[in-house]
């Protein structure tokens, strides 16, 4: 069956309807972008060109699809659409957002921020402002990549979403990378979120992420001491918080503070279970800590499906099950303490 090898490979989806042949080329177009057959796309692209020369939109597509493999041709085909005459408004802004993706690629980002000033300035487009504080944000310009944020912001009226949660989200994008370097971001964009909120317990908060993320549990626990105080809302949170810190474990592990360990133990998974508490010996609670202590970590999670903790404790004052990482009861929303079921 070797004869199989050199059969003309069938494209899935052809048109069961006869397009006349400069429409079947956009058909064709739209089904291997849709496919991510991105060589036939990149053909059908330059056909589409060849067809439409006035359109230099097939050339700005076609560039794209070139960056990857070609930066150094997709720039050209994007310099040649800026440079006709047409090229002008928010064309011209798109083009230009194009050449400085292209530059980027080439790791030439001073001409990236030089081209996409230029696109901000020639007409009201969003994209442009966006990948500028991409840009500003690599090269470690945080402040004016949280101004670009707000450029953005405004230009592309996003009512429902703020300045500053644009800037926190990029900071929770870094503390989820893998390199030293996301760290150092992430650092950065909590601190313009700190100074530039407005708001002080906002503020506070954080300042704790920021003291937390730097390993200073120190002022991190002083952050949180000072959240408790400030109101319910970051009460509850603060008190959260501060369970997983050793030397704050008396703040809420349970009203009579009988049972501090054990809640510790459940909320620090890495512990070893040795000694059963007062009056738990044989108990539900007991038998599942014993148990973990044989386990590995991707294990807990089949563990707790078995014996969940919500059916281990009940709300000391209105009896409701909840489990030990929630201070608060989810029904009477008091931050008292946990009786054993």
């Amino acid at each position: 069956m070797w004869f199989f090898k050199f059969r003309r490979k069938e494209k899935p989806y052809s048109s069961t309807y006869k397009f006349p042949p400069e429409i079947k080329v956009f058909f064709d177009a739209l089904r291997d972008c849709h496919l991510k057959n991105y060589a036939e796309y990149f053909a059908n692209l330059k056909k589409l060109a060849g067809n439409y020369p006035e359109e230099p939109v097939f050339w700005l597509f076609a560039g794209d699809i070139l960056r990857d493999k070609n930066p150094e041709k997709a720039l050209e085909f994007h310099r040649d659409v800026l440079f006709r005459p047409n090229t002008s408004g928010i064309f011209r802004s798109m083009a230009l957002e194009h050449i400085a993706r292209d530059y980027i690629l080439l790791k030439q980002n001073r001409k990236a921020v030089s081209v996409l000033k230029d696109a901000v300035k020639c007409a009201d487009y969003p994209a442009a402002s966006l990948l500028l504080s991409e840009v500003y944000e690599a090269d470690g310009n945080f402040d004016a990549a949280a101004d670009e944020i707000k450029r953005y912001m405004l230009l592309a009226d996003l009512k429902n979403e703020t300045v500053l949660h644009r800037c926190y989200a990029r900071a929770v994008g870094r503390f989820f990378g893998n390199s030293e370097n996301d760290s150092e971001a992430a650092l950065k964009w909590i601190g313009i979120y700190s100074k530039k909120c407005g708001d002080a317990i906002q503020s506070l908060a954080a300042d704790y992420l920021i003291f937390l993320m730097g390993s200073n549990s120190k002022k991190s626990v002083s952050c949180l001491k000072k959240l408790v105080e400030t109101g319910e809302e970051w009460e509850i949170f603060g008190r959260s918080m501060l369970l997983n810190f050793p030397k704050c474990g008396e703040i809420n592990y349970s009203v009579e503070g009988k049972y501090m360990e054990l809640f510790h133990i459940l909320l620090n998974k890495n512990l070893k279970y040795t000694d059963p508490a007062e009056g738990t010996a044989g108990s539900l609670i007991d038998g599942k800590l014993s148990i973990r202590n044989g386990l590995d970590e991707k294990n807990f999670v089949t563990l707790d499906a078995a014996i969940p903790d919500a059916k281990l404790f009940k709300c000391s004052e209105c009896g409701r099950e909840m489990n030990a990482v929630s201070p608060v009861c989810p029904d009477c929303q008091k931050i008292t303490g946990r009786n054993f079921s």
